[in-house]
């Protein structure tokens, strides 16, 4: 008796020709490139995974997943029924992923090839790491879906030494080709405004002269603030001991909505 890998359409016990169906994917046929180990990014970092194929099939689509324990799994889906584009052996592939909010330092991705006949698929060889931004703590988080069906995510980056006025915020995860703008309070809040939830509170200013547009990837880019220039309400200047809460506003399908709040103790 011997073991063949089977379709997934052929989940079956072929016990008259004393062949048994394996109901897995073979470890085979394509390769994972990148990320493959040792590689170490941030929430929110825009990341391309790659594989190539190694033997060629007729292959449906593709699936791709990650885990943060290691390559034994669970496995949380990344994207799947991905187009199959070049089935030639040696084809390189992508897909442009969102590191999500999971630091972890036993990272993986796995790719799936799915086939009319046998599926295979590959996983990074060795363990990569997401690590938090690098300053703040998200709170609101995730704030509500917006019509991406993802929630706005904010980040902080940068200095947290008020007097460097070298920080920044970060939005993604947003709608394209719509504006947006930062938020700042003292104090913090739930309310639900529009589509989400305002999650500042007490005297609130917007950076308007922060506007932005997210373009085709949904992204604002770095929005560098100026510490040393509050608008106002509150004004003045972000001072050492100070607790500051920020939250991006953006337009989403005629409506408002928000991304989750960051809170940031300042030295």
């Amino acid at each position: 008796m011997f073991n063949i890998q089977c379709s997934r359409v052929l989940r079956t016990l072929l016990t008259s020709t004393g062949l048994i169906c394996l109901a897995g994917p073979g470890m085979a046929h394509i390769d994972v490139l990148a990320p493959n180990g040792g590689e170490v990014f941030t929430v929110g970092d825009q990341v391309s995974i790659d594989w190539t194929i190694t033997v060629a099939h007729g292959q449906l689509n593709w699936d791709v997943w990650y885990s943060t324990t290691g390559p034994a799994g669970p496995w949380i889906q990344i994207a799947v029924d991905l187009p199959p584009g070049s089935t030639a052996a040696g084809s390189v592939h992508s897909h442009m992923w969102t590191v999500p909010n999971a630091p972890s330092t036993m990272v993986r991705v796995r790719v799936r090839m799915d086939n009319a006949g046998a599926d295979y698929e590959d996983i990074s060889n060795a363990n990569f790491t997401i690590q938090s931004s690098c300053c703040g703590t998200a709170y609101c988080d995730p704030n509500s879906l917006n019509s991406t069906g993802l929630p706005g995510l904010l980040e902080a980056q940068g200095s947290i030494v008020a007097t460097d006025n070298n920080f920044s915020l970060h939005a993604l995860q947003m709608p394209s080709n719509q504006f947006g703008y930062p938020l700042i309070s003292s104090s913090q809040a739930s309310v639900s405004v529009a589509s989400g939830t305002l999650c500042l509170g007490g005297q609130i200013g917007r950076f308007t002269s922060n506007l932005f547009n997210s373009g085709s990837s949904g992204d604002s880019g770095p929005i560098s603030l100026d510490l040393a220039n509050l608008p106002s309400p509150p004004g003045g200047a972000v001072m050492a001991g100070e607790t500051w809460n920020f939250q991006v506003w953006y337009r989403d399908s005629g409506t408002s909505n928000f991304t989750n709040g960051v809170s940031v103790v300042f030295q």
